[in-house]
């Protein structure tokens, strides 16, 4: 590699996160325009739709969110008719989420990337890939002096 092409790279890097995060935000304009919901809430209704009911913590660890997040997702979700609350039969402490009748109508009216477009893209790479690219990214964290947890469990703000 040449001095120049060296000197491109961190301009090049830059313009392929600008193409993966349009993407991303493209994908998530498609769906809402699709289902008039957010890209992360129609992944929580096909975690529900996969998994049956749910209780609140296992579904944020399952999308790998905040509870309070979650919490405003279903929240939306209740007051749009897709999902229900319900005690648990055995312990009636305990809140499970489930999907109504018409979030099953939704979930199933179209072809998507169930589980976020970006999620499904990483899924398909090789572990020889993401490791590479976990340790890209780590390294890009630590130059920008971030710390990595800030943000990491909070869905990307075009996602919401």
């Amino acid at each position: 590699m040449t001095n120049t092409e060296i000197s491109d790279m961190p301009l090049e890097v830059l313009k392929q996160f600008r193409v993966v995060f349009r993407a991303a935000q493209q994908h998530s304009s498609d769906i809402e325009k699709l289902l008039g919901i957010s890209g992360a809430q129609a992944w929580l209704l096909v975690e529900l739709r996969d998994n049956g009911s749910l209780k609140a913590g296992e579904l944020a660890a399952r999308m790998s969110i905040k509870p309070a997040t979650l919490s405003n997702m279903l929240l939306r979700l209740e007051e749009l008719g897709y999902l229900q609350r319900q005690r648990n039969a055995q312990d009636m402490r305990v809140v499970e989420v489930a999907l109504s009748d018409a979030g099953r109508e939704l979930v199933g009216r179209a072809n998507y990337a169930p589980r976020g477009w970006l999620p499904e893209a990483l899924s398909r790479m090789s572990p020889q890939q993401l490791s590479s690219l976990s340790e890209g990214l780590a390294a890009l964290l630590s130059v920008m002096n971030v710390d990595a947890r800030t943000g990491a469990n909070s869905p990307l703000p075009f996602t919401e």
